[in-house]
């Protein structure tokens, strides 16, 4: 059996209309896989039981689920170069170029720039394109 290795590869999030920008000027995140040790490190699913009523007064039990991300060290560890994100705070912008860098940033909107990147280190699919890079 043949896995595609893939460890290193360019990630265009899909938040804030990224992907509707010429290449050139998207956000794009370098993402270092993780190995299959470090992978169980990195996201977390928590299960909640609670108990609860209807609206007839009948019990019930309310199950959900939630997945958690290492973020820290999926960001400082798994994020390679980025490009096109600057960070504009009273008039200066910084631009930020790694995951380091944007581990330790503050700014509106980064959660789900967080998410996106968080979901796809821990993501174990190889898109078709993916493919025909490593190919």
């Amino acid at each position: 059996m043949k896995f595609a290795a893939n460890k290193k590869y360019v990630f265009y999030p899909a938040i804030n209309g990224n992907l509707d920008l010429p290449e050139s000027e998207r956000l794009s995140v370098e993402i270092i896989r993780p190995t299959a040790e470090d992978h169980g490190t990195l996201v977390f699913t928590e299960l909640v039981t609670q108990q609860k009523k209807d609206a007839a007064g009948r019990d019930f039990t309310a199950t959900s689920a939630q997945t958690r991300f290492n973020a820290s060290k999926i960001l400082r560890f798994h994020v390679g170069a980025i490009k096109n994100l600057i960070i504009e705070d009273a008039g200066k912008e910084t631009p930020v170029t790694c995951g380091e860098e944007l581990a330790v940033a503050s700014f509106a909107g980064m959660f789900p720039l967080v998410n996106a990147i968080c979901t796809e280190v821990c993501s174990d699919k190889i898109t078709d394109t993916q493919k025909k890079i490593s190919e």
